[in-house]
């Protein structure tokens, strides 16, 4: 069944073929073509291996991974098995390539588009008949080429029949005798030679070659008329209509006859195809070699540091100039209408360093608008002729490229001939000039950047400030001199270290946790830090942490600046001790003249008490004594409201606060009910608190000084006010002798101002104390009864 169906129709093997192909392919080409898929590559590779009924044509579908590979496999077993490669339009061009140069591969591989699988099942009939027919015309010249070793003569019928076969092969076939004359030539020979089988039979075959192949053709000839065996094909050059060339493999095979008569046959293959592919891969291996070649001399270039980047670009011209073979090299800076000319390669007068010109007077004019290059290898016999660069210059042969710097047009690269270019510019020299403009224009952007850093680096270098710039892991990257000389630090033992090293102690790790997220956060943190120098010393810096952040707005680094205000500091303090010292020196004056005073004035009421007491004596004696006649005075008190109070208060206080760097916060509820009291009396009282909150932040950071006055509704017509500070609050120890007379925790203290704060509460029917439990800081509250509630009225307990 095998036989007769090899002589009725051929196989088609699928590999990794789509059902709906595979069904269309059934429908289009059986029973003429027989469809039979395979399960894998593996299926295919062992139908062949166990010699099984071979495949007319092999189709691999989109599913195969690596058809290339399994084509070069497949042909292992059969050369001669056409196969066609299904691929997407994207990729057909790219897979011819590939297959071009793809080493153990016939002509018979061929990609194809999936947007032509309408005309695939005519590719695979053609494929097909045109496998069938070679294996016959192989296998009948085979048989052919013994029986004329053997054979004097052929019977004519069997004549006949081998030229019938020969006239249908699709390879040329002639014999020539030992004068190299024709003596038959099949059709397909005559078509190749573009002659007829009368004209060509009897002549020599070298009249059917140009004269300049003939000689090669004669050595061929009589070198395979000398002796039995085979020889290697070789490819000569054939014209064709319209000028073109094409090129055809000669294969030479000696045949011998039994009379002693000797010839040979020839095969002709026109390999033009396989030529112009092969032609294809050598301009591409030429390419590679030629981009291999610049590029080594760009890496020679810019790896050379002991050229300045003029040097470097100078040796690029030359290198331009060398490559492109154009004598002329120019480098310039475009601004606006105005050509510059800041380097050249050139004996001509018009292209010196420093020219300058009008841009539409260069061919530059053109480049400055395209990314790609503008070339042009003969200007005289195109539209270029009119250009006024041509008309002034005469230069015939262009090339050039605008560079781009920061983004933005910086010049132009351009090399060019007085005579023309007969070879014309390769895709290769255009992409060679594309690489020269972007090493300049990185080159010279790397430069500016260079040389703007160097000039933040030498203000930096020379700033009073200490500068610290540092990663997003706080790791330091750059300090200043001044960083060193305020710290004691070099820059080596710092660089790649975090900056824990310099913390003092001084401040607790919540506050650093509150700097790092203000920063971390995009923000700016202005304050004082105690940080410690290297000999262990303890100073005091005025600093400013601001982030960096890149173009897409993500922080990359923080810098750091600061100054020293130690000395600033101390001054403060020894200015506060002093103030201190003063006001205990005043406080004491005023006790003494309180002291005076009070003697003065007690002996003024001892006497008039004794007066009284005398005159109320003599008044009981005499029995004219009226009890109600003598009464004790009432306050001074008035309806007063709390806010206003506290808000006078407030102003008073406004220059200690900022002087000492509290921040003070008032929460004043509104509509508190009315108070009677004395308001004099109740500033002295706010005044003193406030104060007393002042005192006990002084040993606490300036960022964190904070004092809070608040007011609220108590009971139903009462009034509280707290005063809470953030300093290190009051031990119970304390706490337990606030008010005693005379106690006091401060140096310049008398202990007084507490005691008579109660005093004052107390006369107004309210109640002052120390709150309990404060977390952090001290808070001292007092509660003055509302306007409609009398004073002798007994509060509650206050908690």
């Amino acid at each position: 069944m095998a036989t007769a169906h090899s002589e009725l129709g051929g196989i088609l093997h699928l590999v990794g073929v789509a059902p709906a192909i595979n069904t269309l392919l059934r429908s289009a080409l059986e029973p003429e073509v027989t469809v039979e898929a395979m399960g894998s590559q593996d299926r295919l590779y062992h139908h062949f291996q166990e010699g099984h009924q071979p495949a007319d044509t092999v189709l691999l579908g989109m599913d195969i991974e690596d058809p290339v590979r399994i084509a070069q496999r497949i042909h292992t077993y059969d050369h001669h098995v056409p196969i066609l490669i299904l691929t997407a339009p994207s990729r057909c061009d790219q897979l011819k390539r590939t297959l071009m140069f793809s080493p153990f591969l016939g002509n018979e591989v061929v990609p194809w588009s999936t947007a032509e699988v309408d005309e695939l099942p005519s590719a695979i009939r053609d494929a097909v008949n045109r496998r069938r027919q070679r294996m016959r015309y192989l296998n009948t010249i085979s048989r052919a080429q013994i029986r004329l070793e053997k054979l004097p003569l052929l019977q004519p019928e069997a004549t006949y029949y081998l030229d019938q076969l020969l006239d249908h092969a699709p390879i040329g076939v002639l014999t020539v005798d030992l004068n190299c004359a024709i003596l038959t030539i099949n059709r397909q020979a005559q078509t190749i030679l573009s002659v007829s089988e009368r004209s060509a039979l009897g002549r020599p075959l070298e009249e059917q070659f140009p004269l300049r192949e003939q000689g090669r053709l004669a050595a061929l000839l009589q070198h395979g008329l000398k002796g039995m065996e085979r020889h290697k094909p070789e490819i000569f050059e054939v014209d064709a209509p319209a000028g073109a060339v094409r090129f055809l493999e000669v294969t030479p095979a000696p045949l011998a006859y039994r009379t002693g008569q000797r010839g040979a046959m020839l095969i002709l293959q026109d390999v033009t195809d396989r030529v112009a592919a092969e032609c294809e891969r050598q301009r591409a291996e030429d390419d590679l070699r030629y981009h291999a070649t610049v590029l080594r001399s760009f890496h020679e270039i810019s790896s050379d540091r002991e050229l300045s980047l003029e040097e470097k670009l100078h040796r690029l011209l030359k290198l331009g100039c060398e490559q492109f073979g154009l004598p002329n090299a120019i480098l310039s800076r475009i601004d606006g209408q105005c050509f510059q000319i800041l380097d050249s390669v050139s004996d001509h007068p018009a292209y010196v360093v420093g020219t300058s010109k009008d841009l539409d007077q260069t061919y530059c004019s053109a480049t400055v608008f395209t990314n790609e290059p503008v070339a042009f290898e003969h200007a005289g016999i195109t539209e270029w002729r009119h250009h006024p660069s041509y008309l002034e210059h005469r230069m015939e042969a262009y090339i050039g490229v605008r560079i781009v710097v920061d983004g933005g047009l910086y010049g132009t690269l351009c090399f060019s001939s007085p005579a023309p270019r007969y070879s014309s510019f390769s895709s290769a020299d255009l992409e060679v000039l594309k690489l020269m403009s972007q090493w300049v224009g990185n080159e010279l952007q790397r430069e500016r950047a260079e040389a703007h850093m160097r000039k933040l680096s030498g203000a930096l270098e020379q700033a009073a400030d200490s500068v610290m710039i540092t990663d997003r892991d706080r790791r330091i990257e750059y300090v200043n001199p001044a960083f060193e000389r305020l710290t004691g630090y070099a820059k080596a033992d710092v660089i790649g270290h975090k900056t824990y090293f310099l913390r003092s102690g001084m401040h607790d790790e919540v506050f650093y946790q509150d700097l790092w997220q203000v920063v971390g956060n995009g923000g700016v943190y202005r304050g004082v830090l105690v940080n410690r120098k290297k000999d262990g010393s303890i100073f005091h810096e005025q600093k400013t942490i601001s982030p960096l952040k890149d173009m897409q707005g993500r922080i990359t680094h923080f810098i750091s600046t600061g100054h020293d205000i130690s000395d600033r500091v101390k001054a403060e303090a020894l200015d506060r001790q002093h103030k201190a010292e003063l006001a205990h020196v005043g406080r004491l004056s005023v006790l003494g003249e309180m002291t005076s005073g009070l003697a003065h004035e007690l002996n003024q009421p001892l006497c008039a008490i004794t007066t009284y007491a005398q005159t109320c004596l003599r008044i009981i004696q005499s029995g004219n004594c009226k009890p109600d006649d003598v009464r004790k005075g009432d306050l001074r008190q008035q309806r007063i409201d709390l806010r206003e109070v506290i808000l006078e208060v407030a102003s008073f206080v406004r220059a200690d606060v900022q002087q000492n760097q509290v921040q003070l916060h008032l929460d004043i509820r509104r509509q508190l009910p009315a108070v009677m009291a004395d308001p004099i009396q109740i500033e002295q009282v706010l005044l003193n608190l406030v104060r007393n909150s002042m005192d006990a932040l002084s040993d606490t950071d300036e960022g964190r000084r904070q004092i809070t006055i608040k007011a609220v509704r108590h009971e139903r017509h009462s009034v509280k006010v707290c005063i809470s500070d953030s300093g290190c609050g009051c031990p119970q120890e304390v706490a337990d002798r606030l008010f005693e007379p005379f106690f006091t925790t401060k140096a310049t203290g008398l202990g007084i101002g507490l005691g008579i704060s109660q005093s004052i509460i107390d006369a107004h029917g309210g109640r002052l104390w120390l709150e309990e439990g404060a977390v952090q800081g001290a808070t001292f509250c007092f509660v003055l009864p509302g306007s409609g509630e009398s004073r002798h009225e007994k509060h509650p307990t206050i908690r």
